[in-house]
């Protein structure tokens, strides 16, 4: 074997210092996961970036948790009923608003990456104002911001830090939290997403060799009756010729069978999908959407696993809103207002119960059979139909 050049010995430790894939084993992680808890976790934020992109469970949760949030009903609304904070929140919707329009440092991407703060751990925004006086969001990398004992610190070089074990160990200039919009969660998925990963990448090595060796059909050559012992040798080979998609002459009087079924039981792909669910169940409640099933299993479960989703939606959700009221909103008005204005709007969502009017309609019809009597008001908030008249002419609101 030739040995490696000074270019592959570069190579490689390019690749080692910026895959943090590669090589990556059961005691890397735990190291990982233990600086993480010490306040150091470049290296982990690192590979929970790479995790995410590489696997399509993950890219299928992630997705599908952004857009529970980002499909949900946002709007700037007034904490009370004064026309002072009817009409903050009106001009601080209007920055929003045009902030939403925009691609780059615009809303809804800061939105999707306030979300991965489930995913992460921790997610940061900086709004700052352009010259115009639109709203900018710009998104904070997580290598480049860490958080420890309820501090914000700036590594802009995303060096990894020493273990910080009190504040004057830090060696990072602390952000002050007015200034960025933070979003922390105690239990992000992918710090045992990353033991998952790893675990289904073994048994995806696995599967590949057992499918390479056992799932292909074998091809079976009979000999002709009388053949001598000495020739069966040239027989294997030719049935080895045949085994690889070759061709060969095969003398008259042979067979050639070809065995329908692989020659074992395959032990990995359940042992795939089984990594796969245990993913999907912590980032989106287990749903059928996700992770597939049996079919049939009647509206009321499927009902109640998208209750399940809907409520990380709106957890997540929850989260978002207190944070962008805290920070972004708190400097629009002070942009708007003067320095000195106090904040009389927050930035909130409609939650989403997935009830349709049709759904009301039958709740109404099964309490009005067991006697009891609807309060129309109510039940036209909920709905959210209209009813008029006979006598009435509809007119749209």
């Amino acid at each position: 074997m030739a040995a490696n050049t000074p270019i592959d010995k570069v190579a490689n430790i390019y690749q080692k210092l910026f895959n943090p894939l590669r090589f990556l084993t059961k005691p890397q992680i735990e190291r990982m996961t233990t600086d993480w808890q010490h306040g150091s976790d470049v290296q982990m934020q690192l590979v929970f970036t790479q995790v995410e992109q590489m696997s399509p469970i993950y890219q299928v949760c992630i997705q599908k948790r952004c857009a529970g949030v980002l499909n949900r009903e946002w709007d700037v609304l007034p904490v009370d009923d004064s026309q002072a904070a009817k009409d903050q929140a009106e001009q601080v919707k209007k920055l929003f608003e045009k902030a939403n329009m925009r691609n780059e440092d615009g809303l809804t991407e800061a939105l999707r990456h306030l979300v991965m703060s489930s995913f992460r751990g921790r997610a940061a925004l900086k709004p700052f104002f352009s010259d115009s006086g639109d709203l900018l969001l710009k998104r904070l990398d997580n290598w480049n911001v860490l958080y420890w004992n309820g501090r914000l610190y700036w590594n802009p070089s995303s060096e990894p830090a020493p273990w910080f074990t009190d504040e004057e160990s830090v060696p990072f200039a602390e952000i002050p939290k007015s200034e960025v919009c933070f979003v922390r969660d105690d239990m992000p998925i992918d710090v045992p997403g990353v033991m998952i990963y790893l675990r289904q990448l073994v048994g995806e090595e696995q599967w590949a060799r057992f499918i390479e060796k056992q799932g292909i059909p074998q091809i079976v050559i009979k000999a002709p009756d009388g053949t001598p012992a000495q020739n069966l040798e040239q027989w294997n080979f030719r049935a080895q010729q045949l085994f690889e998609g070759g061709s060969g002459v095969l003398p008259s009087g042979a067979e050639v069978t070809s065995l329908d079924s692989a020659r074992g039981q395959d032990p990995f792909t359940n042992y795939l999908q089984h990594q796969m669910e245990m993913i999907s169940i912590l980032a989106t409640g287990g749903t059928l959407m996700t992770i597939g099933g049996p079919t049939g299993l009647g509206s009321d479960l499927a009902r109640v696993q998208q209750e399940s989703f809907n409520s990380l939606v709106n957890q997540d959700c929850r989260k978002i809103s207190n944070a962008v009221t805290d920070c972004v909103v708190r400097k629009c008005v002070r942009r708007l207002f003067g320095d000195g204005a106090k904040a009389l709007c927050r930035f909130t969502f409609v939650e989403d119960d997935e009830y349709g009017p049709r759904d009301y309609f039958e709740f109404a019809e099964k309490a009005q059979a067991l006697g009891f009597k609807i309060d129309a008001k109510e039940f036209k908030r909920l709905s959210k139909v209209n009813f008029i008249q006979e006598d009435e002419t509809w007119r749209p609101q």
